[in-house]
């Protein structure tokens, strides 16, 4: 695994919910359905972090009122 795009996914996912411990446990925890149901951590192990970063650009790069969240295994991207 390679640690600078863990790095690369949290300093995203700070952006969304600046609560450390919640994007620790989504990293580590959470199924992303719009990506195979794999949590953030195993899709960097497996070399498709990237994936989960283009992702969190998506989502940040949304336009709207709403509060952007992360991405969970039933929620939309």
């Amino acid at each position: 695994m390679r640690q600078g795009i863990v790095r690369r996914v949290a300093t995203l996912a700070l952006q969304i919910e600046p609560d450390r411990t919640r994007v620790l446990q989504w990293i580590l925890h959470t199924p992303l359905a719009a990506l195979g149901g794999q949590t953030t951590f195993e899709l960097a192990c497996n070399g498709q972090g990237e994936r989960v970063v283009a992702l969190l650009r998506n989502v940040l790069a949304q336009p709207g009122a709403t509060t952007p969240q992360l991405p969970h295994a039933h929620a939309a991207p």
